[in-house]
Parts: C-alpha cells; sequence; structure tokens
C-alpha cells in the first residue's frame, strides 16, 4: 500500500488526536464531576473514536477467537486510526480484546518513545509490554492466561509474540515485576524463541524463573537487582522501586530515554504492615515524580473498590481462629507462589500444634526455593512431607496445596472429586480457600466448594470469614500514589475494561488531565513524544494457545470444534456407492455419540438419504464430495428439527467404481 509522508501523518494524527481528546476530555470529566464508576459494560464512546470504530464492545475475560466485541473505553486515542490507509484486517487468532478493524501504526519516530502492550489490558492474565526507543526493545514481563471453560484442552494462553518476531536481535532486556505466573508464564516460551534474553528481576522472582527454565531445559542469562539499584541496559536508564504485592520482592521499573520517563508499576499495593516489613518505597516515587514522569502504567486490578486493602497481617489472626476451631485435618488452598499468606498459614499451624504439608508440585518447588532464600521462615519440625503424614492424626495436620481458582487438575480440585491418590475429604475437614477469586472463574470456583460442602467439609473463604486481603491497590491507594507520583500521563494496565477504565478515573479525579489518559487495549501502539501519549494504531496480538507439546498451532476454528463437541455432540455418517450404476451399496450407517437416538426415526433419515444420494447420481454427480455434502445436510437438518441439536457432523463416501480397483486404490 501507498504509504503518506510521515511529516504529513504526524501532522494529521496530532490534529486528529486533539480533536478526539478534546470530545473525550469532556466526556470524561464530566463522568469524574458526578463520580461515576465505570461498570462493566457501561459505554464511554468519543466522537471520533465512534467514527473510526462502528462495531462496540462489551467488557470481560473472553475465549480465544470469540466474535464478541467489547464496548468503547474512550480516552486518548489518535484518529489516525481513522485516517490512515493502511487498514489492517483482524485474523482469525486475534485476541478478542481488539477492534474487529485494526490501523497499522505510523512508521516510527525516531526520538519517540514506543510502548505496545502484548497482554495483560482486557483480562488478567499474560501480562507483557514493549518499550522502544530509536530502535531498541525492552520488554517488561511475559506472563500467561489461564484458560477457562470456553478454551477446552488448553493448557495456557501466551502474549503474541509477532510482534517482536523480527526484531528479536533488537531487545536489549526482558525486565519480570515480580514472580507470578502472569508475569513470568511466559519467559520459557520467548527463551525458545531467543535463549540469551537477558532477565532483570529480584532474587525470589529470578529464582522462581530459573526453576521454570529449568523444567524447560533452559538456562537463562540473568541480572540481579534491588529497590533503588539502577542500570543502563542499550539506551533505557532503569531505576527500580520497591512495592508491596503478595509476593515479596516486587519492583516496579522507571524507563528514561531522552524521549521521556515511563513508570511500569507492576502489580502492587500501600500495605503500611506487611509480613516482611518491606513497604511500597513512596519516598521513592516522590523523588521521580520531582524530577518529571511523562508517563505511569498502572495496575488497575482494584480501581473500582473504594478505601484501602487490609493489611496482610490482618490475615493471622483469622487463620488462628479457624485453624483452632478444626476438629480434623484441615486443607488451604492458595497460589503456590503466596510466600506471605503461606509464612502465616505456617504460623498459625504451629500456634495450634499442627504439622504443615506441602502439596502439589508447583507449591512444594516455590515453597522450597522461597525457604532456601530467607523469605519463608519455618520453624523447626513444623513442615513434614505427605509420605510422613500418612502416619500422623487427621487433627494434628494442615495441607497448604493449590486449586483456589478451582482448576480441576489442582490439587484441591482432585481432593473435591475424590480423584487426589492421597488426600480424601472426611465429613468435619476444614478447607480454607485463603485467596482471590479472579474474575471468571465464580463458576469453577463455588462448583468445586459445593463439592467440598456436599462430602461433610467446613470451608471457610471470602464470604464467610476476612481470610483473604488483595495484592493490589484500591481507589484510595490509587489516589495516593497519583498525588505522590503527579504524572504527566497516565495509562491503566493488567485489569478487564471497566478496571482500566476505573483507574483513568481515579486519576483524572487527581488533577491529571483527562486527555492525558490513554486507555488502551492488547496490540495498540502509544507513541510518547514531546511529553504527550497517545494511542497511533495497533497491530495484531492473537492469543496463543499452548496445548500439550504444541505452542500457536491449536486455532479458534479447531477450539470451536472442540465446544461443539462437548456441548451438541458428534455424528459420522458412512455410505458405500456405486456412481456407475448410480446406487448405494451399502448404509448409511449412523453413529451418533453424545446425541439420543431413536432406531425408528434414524431408519426413515437413512431411506431419505439413500434416495437423495441416488437422484444426484443420476443427475451425473459422481463427485464423492459433493455426494458427502448432501449426507451432512439431510442428517444435520434432520438433527436440527428433531433434537434440536448442531452436532459435528463427519460424512464418509466410498464409491466402488472408482476408489478401489482390483482392492487397491486407485489414486483418484
Amino acid at each position: 500500500m501507498t504509504e503518506t509522508k510521515e511529516k504529513t501523518t504526524a501532522t494529521h494524527r496530532r490534529g486528529s488526536a486533539n480533536k478526539a481528546r478534546a470530545r473525550k476530555s469532556e466526556e470524561v470529566a464530566q463522568n469524574s464531576e458526578k463520580r461515576t464508576s465505570a461498570k462493566s459494560g457501561e459505554k464511554r464512546t468519543s466522537s471520533k473514536r465512534s467514527e473510526s470504530r462502528s462495531s462496540s464492545r462489551s467488557g470481560g475475560r473472553r475465549s480465544g477467537g470469540s466474535n464478541s466485541s467489547r464496548n468503547t473505553r474512550g480516552g486518548s486515542r489518535s484518529g489516525s486510526r481513522r485516517s490512515n490507509p493502511r487498514s489492517v484486517s483482524r485474523t482469525p487468532g486475534t485476541s478478542p480484546n481488539q477492534d474487529a478493524v485494526l490501523i497499522a501504526p505510523p512508521k516510527y519516530r525516531k526520538g519517540s518513545m514506543r510502548i505496545v502492550p502484548l497482554g495483560g489490558l482486557g483480562e488478567i492474565g499474560r501480562n507483557m509490554n514493549v518499550v522502544e526507543y530509536n530502535g531498541h526493545l525492552l520488554l517488561v514481563d511475559c506472563g500467561v492466561l489461564f484458560p477457562d471453560e470456553a478454551q477446552p484442552g488448553v493448557d495456557l494462553i501466551l502474549p503474541d509474540f509477532s510482534y517482536i518476531k523480527d526484531r528479536l536481535d533488537d531487545v536489549e532486556a526482558l525486565v519480570l515485576t515480580h514472580g507470578h505466573e502472569d508475569h513470568i508464564g511466559g519467559v520459557p516460551y520467548l527463551l525458545n524463541l531467543r535463549p540469551d534474553i537477558p532477565l532483570i528481576g529480584s532474587k525470589l522472582t529470578l529464582a522462581f524463573v530459573k526453576a521454570k527454565c529449568e523444567e524447560h531445559h533452559q538456562n537463562p542469562r540473568c541480572v540481579e537487582v534491588n529497590g533503588r539499584d539502577k542500570l543502563k541496559v542499550g539506551p533505557f536508564n532503569l531505576e527500580f522501586v520497591a512495592v508491596t504485592h503478595s509476593i515479596p520482592d516486587a519492583l516496579a521499573v522507571c524507563i528514561s530515554t531522552p524521549a521521556g520517563t515511563v513508570i511500569d508499576t507492576g502489580d502492587f499495593k500501600l500495605d503500611q504492615l506487611p509480613i516482611d516489613h518491606r513497604i511500597t518505597d513512596l519516598v521513592e516515587f516522590g523523588k521521580l515524580g520531582e524530577k518529571g514522569v511523562d508517563l505511569v502504567m498502572v495496575d488497575s486490578t482494584n480501581a473500582e473498590v473504594s478505601g484501602f486493602v487490609r493489611p496482610e497481617s490482618t490475615i493471622g489472626p483469622e487463620l488462628e481462629r479457624a485453624f483452632s476451631e478444626a476438629t480434623r485435618k484441615i486443607i488451604v488452598a492458595s497460589f503456590s507462589s503466596h510466600v506471605h499468606r503461606v509464612q502465616q498459614v505456617v504460623d498459625a499451624a504451629h500456634k495450634v500444634g499442627r504439622k504443615v504439608v506441602f502439596v502439589g508440585r508447583s507449591m512444594v518447588r516455590n515453597m522450597s526455593i522461597a525457604a532456601d532464600l530467607g523469605y519463608l521462615h519455618i520453624p523447626e519440625g513444623t513442615v513434614v512431607d505427605l509420605k510422613q503424614a500418612k502416619d500422623i492424626q487427621d487433627n494434628k495436620l494442615v495441607y497448604m496445596c493449590t486449586g483456589s481458582q478451582g482448576e480441576p487438575m489442582a490439587a484441591l480440585g482432585r481432593i473435591a472429586d475424590g480423584t487426589h491418590r492421597d488426600i480424601t475429604i472426611n465429613e468435619f475437614d476444614t478447607v480454607v480457600m485463603a485467596s482471590s477469586l479472579i474474575p471468571g472463574n465464580e463458576n469453577e470456583v463455588y462448583g468445586m466448594i459445593n463439592k467440598l460442602v456436599q462430602k461433610g467439609a467446613r470451608v471457610v473463604n471470602r464470604d464467610n470469614a476476612k481470610i483473604h486481603v488483595s495484592g493490589h491497590s484500591n481507589e484510595g491507594e490509587l489516589t495516593y500514589f497519583y498525588n505522590i507520583l503527579k504524572p504527566k500521563c497516565v495509562m491503566p494496565i493488567h485489569g478487564e475494561n471497566r478496571h482500566l477504565v476505573a483507574n483513568g478515573l481515579v486519576a483524572v479525579k487527581t488533577g491529571v488531565d483527562p486527555k492525558n489518559v490513554v486507555l488502551a487495549e492488547d496490540g495498540d501502539v502509544v507513541d510518547l513524544y514531546h511529553g504527550q501519549a497517545a494511542v497511533v494504531g495497533s497491530v495484531p496480538c492473537a492469543y496463543v494457545y499452548v496445548d500439550g507439546d504444541t505452542v500457536g498451532e491449536l486455532t479458534d476454528e479447531e477450539l470451536e470444534k472442540r465446544k461443539i463437541l462437548g456441548t451438541e455432540g458428534f455424528v459420522s455418517i458412512f455410505a458405500v456407492v456405486d456412481t456407475d450404476a448410480k446406487n448405494v451399496i451399502s448404509g448409511p450407517k449412523v453413529y451418533m455419540n453424545a446425541i439420543p437416538d431413536d432406531e425408528s426415526d434414524l431408519d426413515k433419515v437413512r431411506r431419505q438419504i439413500v434416495g437423495q444420494l441416488e437422484d444426484a447420481m443420476m443427475q451425473g454427480t459422481h463427485d464423492t464430495h459433493k455426494l458427502q455434502q448432501i449426507m451432512r445436510r439431510t442428517i444435520g437438518g434432520w438433527v436440527s428439527r428433531q433434537l434440536h441439536r448442531k452436532p459435528m457432523i463427519v460424512p464418509v463416501i466410498a464409491d466402488v467404481a472408482h476408489d478401489v480397483i482390483d482392492g487397491t486404490p486407485s489414486g483418484r
């Protein structure tokens, strides 16, 4: 396609963006004045953006390949999406968190900073951001998204590396903000493309990553940093800031170039009484704010929740109370990397005289690493392994396991299903769900709780006890943070659409100009130039599925077939014909899987198919593919009318006149 001259494009982009921002500014300001919270599905459509995007979009987590759209979020988005002639049609594998039609970004403008989120915007997971300056790339985080029920058979969902795949030699390093799976889980798959990318992170984060990479037979290059450390990587000047999260050693990163200063907070909260006494370094954030921050990318997960998050230390007394009331064994479920929560479980168990058993490969591995590095303190004799637990009475045991999100193959899921080989649920056992409920997992979690209750267990969770606090900042903490940092531009990250919008409104309330709130989505290209940030286009950003040993080979079409198999059933139909004699020799035989059938009704449709096949052959049809389609339409219509189902149908026709000669294939 013909490319518009760079100067003309830049001038038009600035003019279009200013008009769009002016309109959006009025709208966001009005919303802020009315103190209207951003609800899922609430529409905030700017005039300019509605011209460039005719499809509406609805918020929330979606399966790959879904044609569902989501509400326009508004914010600072360049009008060049409408005017730029280089339109890119959405590919079948494009993330559902993107528009149906993408507008390719203009050529990179030398001296600017370009930020491209490859995941984590519009979803909880697969967090990854690409920062570019003068041909050099810096990556921040590389996480995974866990599949939901609409993605059967999928193990993990990765960021789409296609944007950087041809530029891997330009990557200076990968900065990892902390050790949760949604920030580090994709690292081994990235290193498969280029094994020597330096990994920068804290001691615990790198230890978790190394253990993960060892499973993939990789030996990554690691650079360990702490809060307030400074590091130059290519043209990027990095400064790290300690933040509190639900895992130790979390860091924010400040990225400075001649084009400006950008901060990625990672996941954080302002817990003033953390278990490890390592608070978010607001002093350092204040210093950075005084120097000037052009753009801050901020964790949005709890932006809708008013007030402040309770301190992690308040969980200990609740656990002690639950443990002291338990009469038989206790099973606690949490994330395998939640070291602070596990520490409090160990402390509570020790106080009531119980032994702790770590259950699940990731739980055992991570807690072993945390203990070896001094992040987990275990009183002598408190932890025993699963084999030793068999010789200890139930009322003296606490099992610490994974599966708090209802994952069927995790330890708690198998315990609830009765398929765990070592642990069974008995009446009067206590199960403690000591973690957050990730949006989208509600059905799985409450389904598992119902199974546990049915078996006689007492389930303690966030609904009946103050057994969990979040690792993400509430609205009050975000307000405090913005007031300290005083950024010029804000780009909410890490959250569903409603979270991103709510975060943007918090920023506006603290004095950030509404036109400087950039509400982007996965694959958007955000340019920071002369202190102004705006979306200038988008690149394809697909859901990349890990399915067994395959990566990226599973398509949305194949996923749709799996869903049909799981919900509508499967029909195979086979017939043998002689197209020369123009008759049906055998069949059709109909096999129905997961569909109730009545033989008398099947006889009718078989006779109908025979008649249609013979009529087609009499009219000169010799193509077996066309005959198969006749069978497909007939049996499909019958199943739809009679059974109100739309199953997957596989028709097969063998033609003795042409397919087989003397017992061997004819090659036709």
